[in-house]
């Protein structure tokens, strides 16, 4: 099958499950399948950024690559062509984990791998060329060296850059990105910083994320964990003056890929994390599938129910499962103060959006 009549195949599939997901929530039953399948492929991280803690982590129990493909099979045979986000810890210090790529890419899964770089040597991305990921998001905090080796705490800077250069210059498909966490170290450049992504890196997408507690640590149980954050940004009002000049940017065609709405929410949540405004309905409840490092299922990463383990279960099993269905209804109308990408799901637009960038970059569009 020819790489255009795969991404058709990848959009009729995305298009006719995101009716059905519609139709999930206005009925409150589940009619669909997953739309977005997460998954943390290793809790290891050999970075020590300094808003994160999930470099303190340990392996633990983790499937091997050899599980994984049995996963990877089980997921493509139920669900057809997905799209799988991967991220971590830190997803190229997994052994194996080209091997796990490879098979992707052999059975007509789609990915996008978030990686804060520090193994993208060049022979990495050689292999990166071969086996992929169609997506690759590298983060970046800032434009200069200095203030992003500073955040990450090992010295990142020039590896990002000379990988992105160089997947950029032997292109073939691939489709670039760059994700900035928006701190007080990097909250009065997100302009600056995403125009120079694009511009000079000549990365196809920018990407910002608020800072958030991560899952290494209990703050994200804490309502009051920003006040003694040391990288909460001190002054709001003028990070709502950068996020209006992100919009700003967004109008004018730049591919900023959080939509506006997301972008907006910033802005009250950087005012009042606790308070700010949040939609009238959580899209997780029927449209996520979370795999931790274990295996285990989970519909929102910031809820503690596990709805199975794959080690042990199909994932068919699990998400059609009554104990999954009872997970979700203690969900219904959650107001927790939540930024993650996944509760709010993507529009249909944006998923053919999605599907006309994987074709243009392979030279379809």
């Amino acid at each position: 099958m020819t790489t255009l009549l795969k991404d058709i195949q990848f959009a009729v599939y995305h298009g006719t499950n995101h009716v059905a997901q519609q139709a999930s929530y206005a009925l409150d039953r589940r009619l669909n399948k997953p739309s977005q399948v997460s998954l943390l492929i290793t809790d290891v991280c050999a970075a020590r950024c300094t808003m994160c803690e999930m470099w303190k982590l340990q392996e633990n129990d983790e499937l091997s690559i050899d599980e994984w493909k049995r996963v990877l099979d089980d997921l493509r045979g139920w669900l057809g062509p997905f799209f799988l986000v991967i991220s971590g810890g830190e997803p190229f210090q997994k052994r194996g984990f080209f091997e796990f790529l490879a098979h992707c890419r052999q059975i007509g899964i789609k990915t996008k791998v978030s990686s804060n770089g520090m193994f993208l040597t060049r022979k990495a991305c050689e292999r990166i060329l071969e086996v992929g990921p169609d997506f690759l998001s590298v983060s970046l905090d800032h434009h200069t060296r200095e203030v992003h080796d500073r955040i990450r705490g090992v010295p990142l800077f020039d590896r990002c850059v000379e990988a992105i250069d160089f997947l950029r210059g032997n292109d073939r498909g691939i489709v670039l990105g760059v994700a900035t966490v928006i701190m007080e170290e990097t909250c009065h450049d997100l302009v600056a910083t995403g125009t120079w992504a694009l511009d000079t890196l000549g990365v196809d997408r920018v990407l910002y994320q608020p800072l958030y507690p991560t899952f290494a640590t209990d703050e994200s149980m804490d309502p009051q964990w920003f006040e003694r954050n040391p990288h909460w940004p001190r002054d709001p009002d003028a990070l709502h003056a950068e996020i209006e000049r992100l919009r700003a940017m967004k109008r004018a065609g730049r591919p900023v890929w959080n939509p506006d709405e997301h972008l907006v929410a910033m802005q009250h949540y950087f005012r009042d994390p606790a308070s700010h405004p949040r939609p009238d309905e959580c899209m997780v409840r029927y449209n996520a599938f979370n795999i931790d490092p274990r295996g285990d299922v989970m519909f929102c990463w910031t809820v503690d129910d596990r709805a199975g383990n794959l080690r042990r279960q199909h994932p068919r099993e699990i998400w059609e499962s009554a104990h999954a269905q009872q997970i979700r209804d203690k969900m219904k109308g959650c107001k927790a103060p939540c930024l993650l990408n996944c509760y709010r799901g993507r529009s249909l637009v944006e998923q053919v959006g999605l599907f006309r960038l994987f074709a243009s970059r392979q030279g379809f569009g």
